[in-house]
């Protein structure tokens, strides 16, 4: 793939969720209660200076039972280090990416393009 701004938005989209996910791993067994990340799906609702969303770039995530409210998305890690799991898929214009957070363990893995 070729690099310019909506490229490295992207990038940076990814790399920020990532980044929250594995903080709340981390704070959920070291400080042995359960954690949430919530990604919220409207631009209102998130803090657009560090946050994974930006204009152009859609987010699904599936395989998540947890979801009190239809308009945010969120996966909870618990103090053993497991989830309540989901696949969260980021599309933009010519790039797609896919991070895996497993249920059992709580491990968050990232495919590249599809």
């Amino acid at each position: 793939a070729f690099f310019n701004d909506s490229t490295r938005e992207f990038n940076k989209a990814v790399d920020s969720a990532l980044l929250m996910l594995r903080r709340a791993r981390l704070e959920a067994v070291m400080e042995r209660r359960s954690s949430n990340v919530i990604f919220p799906k409207a631009p209102a609702e998130a803090d657009l200076q560090n946050s994974w969303f930006h204009e152009g770039i859609e987010v699904k995530i599936s395989g998540n039972d947890v979801e009190p409210q239809p308009q945010i998305a969120q996966v909870r890690f618990f103090p053993d280090g497991s989830s309540t799991g989901g696949i969260l898929d980021f599309k933009g214009q010519l790039l797609k990416r896919r991070i895996l957070i497993q249920p059992e363990s709580g491990r968050i893995q990232i495919e590249q393009e599809q």
